[in-house]
C-alpha cells in the first residue's frame, strides 16, 4: 500500500475550483459541489417560499493504516473496511418578504439529514438558518451561518467540499487530528455582507461562539471575522480572517487565510495560504498552504487534484500532507458523480484525519500513520 500511494503522490495533478459564475455552460450541473449557495445563501433567495436540498450519498473504502487491534481503540479509526456516506446532505426552506423598492426581508431554515444513520443532534437549524434584511446598504442578516473565514475556505475547495477529499483534513485544524476547528458555523450571529462592483465584502461577530440556548449570550466566547473578495474576471483574489476569545480551549486565537485563483478556461489554478496563532494550544500554532488545479477533459467531465501542507506546530515534527484526485462526470443537470482518491501523510507526531469534516465518516488516524480512502459518489440536488 506504500507502494501505491507514493505512486499516487508522485503523479498527482494539482487542482483549484470553480465558481458558478465561472463553470462553461456545458458544467452547470458542477454547481452542485461548488455551491455558491453555500458561500451566499441570501443570494439564492428568490421565492415566498422554496423547499430546496441536496443528497450527496458515496460509499468509500477507507484505512487508517493502524492494525486491527488499534482500530478497535476508536470509532474513527479503521483498519480497512467499506462505509456508506451521507456528505452532508442537507434540507431546507427558504424566502423572501417584499417590504418596498429596494428592501425586502429574507428567511432561512437548513438542517443536515444524516442518511445513512440516526442522529440525535438531527434537529432544524443545524446549518444556515437566519432572518435577513436586504437592502441597497447591503444585506443584514442574524442567526447562525458560516463565518466569513469558513467561507473564504469553502471557495477554495470547489470540488473537494462534501467529498472524502476534503480539504479540511489539514486546512482549520490541528496536529492532534482532533480539539480545536476554525471552519465553523457562527452561533448567535450578526453579519453583514455587500457587493461593490467586483469586489465582496463581508463582516461577522459572535456574542457566543461556543452556543446558547435559553440564556444569556457569554460575550468571553466572542469571535468576529471578515472577508474581502474581489472577482475582476479571470483572476480572483480574497483575504480573510477570524478572532475567538476562547471557544475550545485554545485561549485567545487569531487566524488569517490568502486565497488566488486564475481561470485559463479548460485549466483552472489556485492557492490558499492560513496562518493560525492560539495562545494555549501548541498543536495548532502553525501556518499551511495548498495547491488546486481541475482540468476540463471533455464536456460533462472534469478532472481535479489537490497538495495541502501543514508545517510543523510548536508540537515539533509533526508537519503532514495530503494528496488528492478526483474524477467528476455531469450526469445532468441536478446530478453530479464522482470517483475520488485521497492520503493524508502524517510527520512523526501528526495524527491529521484522512477524511474530515464536511464528509459524513471520519476517518481518524494515530501519529505518524498515512490514512487513505478511495470513494464512489452521486450529488444530486433540488
Amino acid at each position: 500500500m506504500k507502494l501505491y500511494k507514493n505512486t499516487v503522490k508522485s503523479g498527482l495533478c494539482l487542482v483549484a475550483i470553480l465558481t458558478p459564475a465561472m463553470l462553461p455552460a456545458t458544467a452547470s450541473a458542477a454547481a452542485i459541489q461548488v455551491l455558491e449557495e453555500v458561500i451566499h445563501p441570501e443570494r439564492a433567495i428568490t421565492k415566498k417560499v422554496e423547499l430546496y436540498g441536496a443528497m450527496r450519498l458515496s460509499t468509500e473504502y477507507s484505512d487508517s493504516d493502524v492494525s486491527g487491534s488499534e482500530a478497535e481503540a476508536s470509532p474513527l479509526l479503521s483498519d480497512g473496511g467499506v462505509s456508506v456516506s451521507s456528505n452532508t446532505s442537507m434540507i431546507g426552506f427558504r424566502g423572501e418578504v417584499p417590504y418596498r423598492d429596494g428592501y425586502k426581508f429574507l428567511w432561512q431554515y437548513e438542517q443536515q439529514v444524516d442518511v445513512d444513520d440516526v442522529d440525535s443532534g438531527d434537529v432544524w437549524t443545524t446549518r444556515d438558518s437566519f432572518l435577513g434584511f436586504d437592502t441597497p446598504a447591503g444585506t443584514f442578516l442574524i442567526g447562525r451561518m458560516n463565518t466569513p473565514f469558513k467561507n473564504l475556505g469553502v471557495s477554495y475547495l470547489g470540488y473537494f467540499n462534501t467529498t472524502v477529499g476534503d480539504s479540511h483534513a489539514i486546512l482549520g485544524t490541528s496536529a492532534a487530528g482532533a480539539g480545536g476547528r476554525l471552519d465553523l458555523f457562527g452561533s448567535n450571529s450578526l453579519n453583514w455582507k455587500a457587493r461593490l462592483g467586483n469586489v465582496s465584502l463581508a463582516l461577522q461577530y459572535s456574542s457566543d461562539q461556543a452556543g446558547s440556548v435559553n440564556a444569556v449570550d457569554d460575550n468571553d466566547r466572542e469571535s468576529y471575522s471578515g472577508w474581502v473578495d474581489w472577482k475582476p474576471g479571470a483572476l480572483q483574489l480574497s483575504g480573510a480572517f477570524i478572532h475567538y476569545a476562547d471557544a475550545f480551549g485554545t485561549g485567545a486565537l487569531d487566524a488569517y487565510r490568502g486565497f488566488a485563483k486564475y481561470d485559463f478556461g479548460a485549466l483552472t489554478l489556485g492557492a490558499v495560504y492560513e496562518d493560525i496563532t492560539p495562545d494555549d494550544f501548541d498543536a495548532l500554532d502553525r501556518e499551511a498552504y495548498g495547491l488546486q488545479v481541475n482540468y476540463t477533459l471533455a464536456p460533462r467531465w472534469t478532472a481535479v487534484g489537490q497538495w495541502n501542507h501543514a508545517e510543523e506546530s510548536k508540537v515539533g515534527d509533526d508537519e503532514a500532507d495530503q494528496y488528492s484526485v478526483g474524477l467528476f462526470h455531469q450526469l445532468s443537470d441536478a446530478v453530479l458523480l464522482h470517483a475520488m482518491y485521497t492520503t493524508t501523510q502524517n510527520g512523526e507526531n501528526a495524527s491529521y484525519r484522512g477524511v474530515d469534516y464536511a464528509h459524513g465518516d471520519k476517518l481518524a488516524t494515530l501519529p505518524g500513520r498515512d490514512p487513505w480512502s478511495v470513494s464512489v459518489g452521486a450529488q444530486l440536488k433540488f
